[in-house]
């Protein structure tokens, strides 16, 4: 390889190494390697709950219910059942389908007296799952009522106490709303599970006060998740077909590097052994031809000059594009000594 083409390949090699990097930086500054980030954001409203006191037959009180404007405070011996009224909001910041099933439990707790420890606790379905599939929404409503048999769950507890005689233990009975759902949109699908209590009454008391616990209004959630868009994908691909590219130039450059230090050790070689030798060598127009001939391959030069020095002789010189040739002829035998490019390249 001449100089003019080494230079030329090396300026080539330093200026797409510069290009690709200025394209890697370019693109990296305009965002075009970030990963896009996708939110879902929902919120969860009440359960706004309120309940009826449905009483047994007596001669006290006038209304066949009490609610929890007329009093907090119950009478146990006097109810028959409770019901329960309530509505839930789900809303999200942009359009879903939503797939949600729901159902009422009630969980009894024995627990020790004014603790929140339990000796025991079982829950009790109070009504099927119901389900239901909306398409394109931006928020679903479930708006219902349940009747909590208040003297079943108040008798189980009074069995229970009176069984294992655990006289100085308290109960309780919890309601929940239990909603399981699956969420698509905006990218992004999800499980969403909550459980909600709607009421919690006090067990085998004389009395009773019911409380409703419900969710703040603000309670906003985020889902968040991390994607690759197909710009970010294909940016990502010509980034490693650049650095691929880099490494590449870098491997070619090296090669070629030691490819022309190997030229030039070749060239120098052989121009040594032109100059210190011009007078026993003869420069020829073509290769002879040795037919005929008993060929001796020698090694190396100084092999040559060894037999030169007892036929003297003139050693003739033939060079092609890879090799060159010396060639000591005398009667029918010819010492031939072959210095080749290629194999000095590669040392």
């Amino acid at each position: 390889m001449n100089n003019k083409k080494y230079i030329l390949l090396q300026i080539l090699f330093v200026f797409g190494i510069v290009l690709f990097s200025l394209m890697d930086i370019y693109l990296y500054k305009n965002g075009y390697f970030e990963e896009k980030k996708i939110t879902l954001k929902y919120n969860e409203s009440g359960p706004d709950v309120d309940y009826k006191v449905y009483l047994k037959e007596n001669d006290f009180f006038d209304k066949k219910y009490l609610t929890k404007e007329d009093n907090k405070t119950f009478i146990t011996s006097l109810i028959d059942y409770i019901n329960i009224e309530y509505n839930y909001v789900m809303q999200f910041d942009t359009k879903v389908n939503a797939n949600y099933k729901y159902y009422i439990v009630a969980t009894l707790e024995a627990n020790k007296n004014n603790s929140e420890s339990n000796y025991w606790s079982k829950d009790y379905r109070i009504t099927d799952e119901k389900s239901y599939e909306l398409k394109n929404i931006n928020e679903y409503v479930i708006h219902n009522n349940v009747d909590v048999d208040y003297n079943k769950y108040n008798g189980i507890l009074g069995s229970f106490k009176k069984t294992l005689n655990l006289n100085g233990s308290s109960g309780v009975l919890k309601v929940y709303m239990v909603i399981n759902s699956e969420v698509s949109g905006n990218g992004i699908e999800t499980p969403i599970e909550s459980k909600l209590l709607l009421v919690k009454l006090p067990l085998t008391e004389m009395t009773i006060d019911a409380s409703v616990e419900t969710l703040p209004s603000d309670n906003v959630k985020e889902i968040s998740k991390v994607i690759d868009s197909n710009r970010v994908q294909i940016m990502k691909s010509i980034g490693y077909i650049y650095v691929g590219a880099v490494i590449v130039c870098i491997i070619l450059l090296i090669y070629i590097s030691n490819r022309k230090k190997n030229a030039n050790r070749y060239e120098s070689e052989l121009k040594k052994i032109l100059n210190t030798y011009d007078s026993i060598i003869v420069n020829v127009k073509k290769l002879p031809d040795l037919t005929g001939y008993k060929v001796i391959d020698v090694l190396n030069f100084n092999e040559l000059l060894d037999a030169h020095g007892e036929v003297r002789m003139p050693i003739n010189y033939y060079r092609d594009e890879y090799r060159s040739f010396f060639i000591l002829l005398n009667d029918k035998t010819a010492w031939r000594f072959v210095m080749s490019r290629i194999r000095i390249e590669r040392k």
